[in-house]
């Protein structure tokens, strides 16, 4: 009877796990750009190409013309993002637009779409309830920054993964004694090489997640943990130390020349951290305002997982930290704070046990806080929203028109313009966006609604709002199925 009981229970959960990775990705096909805008991605598309066709790590094929160009033959960048773009260059060189991008815009969607089903893991491995499980993971995926950067050429989406499948791991680590540190090991570098500086970032996370394990724990099993953590990092920080060696003929050398050093960390600290945090024109919860919802689980979730919340905390203040004094703390002529996307992978997990813990109130304060977390939810969709609708580099031309002025007028101008984008509500990129929606001057960014809805298009937004609704539906369903064996109150 139990076993006949396990396997249904894993069949919907396969089902369930179906159709989030189904709706997800189906929403994210459904915003595709079509087209490479960006110079980093246009560098990391053309070492892409040329491993695909020539068997080479150079960028000196420039198939996508990035400008301006890495001084030598070698792209600035780390190597995962050029490898996840490797087996779709094929099928956008063999396309009927063998210069556009709708195919290598897969890549990222794929990567994002992992990252969810990683958070829904996580919130099952911690015992949460299906259904808050999947609102979690699916907050996550269509309610934060991730749409806009599954649309997009960077590598953050990467390196979100990496974040996450390092987090589950520390989630198993207490019952699974291989299992967890291997995933931990796997990905903290999967992110390394998709960004080198997660070196920095992650590593000091791993050395806090081993002291969190306690000394008896780790003696017990240091043969299988030593081996799982260091041989995938070892492998991730060889090839990083080489590819540099290949590229500048000095393996502790970095393309960003003057970035890691004291000119690329020449921000004030207080001042970037403004900036990320709480200026109304480009910090994390402007552009993600369900996450909010996320710091009163931190609470709750110490209660039974400290050492997971230290985790938590931590990550989010050394990324924040760092990005602080970097040379453009906001990610350049981007959506919102581009540098801390993974943090919103990592939020989920607190946001999860939110939802979770409305389970325990009172009737009168669980309507009250299902409906503050409602209007952050429904704030949040209008946001990513103002993004898409709306290309979010329509702004940019108008910051940078300096026709017909002086250099000191230039610079007075462009003082003027970055204070107004960044330090007030109504100069800030969504108000932008927001009044110029439906303009003759912009054009929606969307490859598969230039000049009108087409069939694939909506058939991908129909999909994924059935496969969304579906989970959702099959989560409360198992819930109840859940709580009638417990014998207890079905959750509402």
């Amino acid at each position: 009877m139990t076993e006949t009981l396990s396997r249904a229970r894993g069949r919907r959960d396969f089902a369930l796990f179906a159709c989030i990775a189904i709706g997800v990705m189906a929403a994210y096909l459904a915003i595709e750009l079509g087209m490479i805008d960006v110079w980093d991605g246009k560098a990391m598309a053309s070492v892409a190409q040329n491993l695909l066709q020539n068997h080479s790590l150079k960028e000196c094929c420039q198939a996508y013309h990035a400008f301006p160009r890495d001084p030598g033959p070698y792209a600035k960048f780390g190597i995962g993002y050029s490898l996840a773009l490797v087996p779709f260059e094929h099928f956008q060189l063999t396309s009927s637009n063998p210069g556009g991008a709708i195919w290598l815009g897969v890549a990222n969607p794929l990567l994002l779409t992992g990252t969810t089903l990683v958070l829904l893991r996580t919130g099952l491995v911690l015992g949460w309830r299906r259904s808050s499980a999947v609102l979690a993971a699916l907050s996550f995926a269509l309610l934060t920054m991730a749409p806009i950067y599954s649309t997009e050429f960077f590598a953050e989406p990467g390196v979100a993964l990496g974040t996450s499948v390092l987090m589950l791991g520390f989630v198993l680590w207490p019952s699974r004694a291989v299992r967890g540190p291997l995933l931990i090991g796997f990905g903290t570098a999967f992110a390394i090489l998709f960004r080198p500086d997660s070196i920095i970032l992650l590593g000091p996370i791993v050395v806090l997640m081993l002291f969190l394990r306690g000394r008896d724990a780790l003696l017990d099993s240091w043969r299988s943990w030593i081996l799982a953590l260091g041989i995938p990092i070892g492998l991730a920080l060889a090839w990083t130390l080489y590819y540099d060696w290949l590229r500048y003929g000095k393996p502790f050398q970095v393309g960003y020349s003057g970035v890691y050093d004291s000119r690329g960390f020449g921000t004030p600290l207080m001042k970037g951290v403004s900036v990320l945090v709480w200026s109304p024109g480009k910090s994390f919860f402007v552009y993600s305002p369900i996450l909010l919802a996320a710091l009163p689980g931190l609470v709750w979730l110490a209660r039974r997982r400290r050492p997971l919340v230290v985790v938590v905390v931590t990550m989010c203040v050394l990324r924040v930290l760092f990005y602080a004094r970097w040379w453009t703390p906001e990610g350049g002529n981007s959506w919102g704070p581009r540098f801390l996307l993974p943090l919103c992978a990592v939020l989920a997990i607190p946001l999860g046990e939110t939802f979770e813990h409305l389970h325990g109130l009172e009737d009168r304060v669980r309507r009250i806080a299902k409906g503050l977390i409602g209007a952050l939810a429904a704030t949040s969709f209008g946001v990513q929203l103002t993004s898409l609708l709306v290309s979010y580099r329509d702004i940019f031309p108008g910051i940078y028109n300096f026709k017909g002025l002086s250099l000191t007028a230039k610079h007075i101008v462009f003082e003027q313009r970055q204070h107004r984008f960044t330090w007030t509500w109504s100069g800030n990129h969504i108000w932008w966006n927001v009044g110029h929606i439906g303009s003759r001057t912009v054009h929606s960014p969307l490859y598969w609604f230039h000049g009108g809805p087409s069939v694939f298009g909506v058939s991908m937004i129909l999909l994924a709002v059935l496969m969304c609704v579906a989970a959702i539906s099959l989560a409360f369903f198992s819930d109840r199925i859940d709580a009638r064996r417990m014998g207890v109150k079905s959750p509402r």
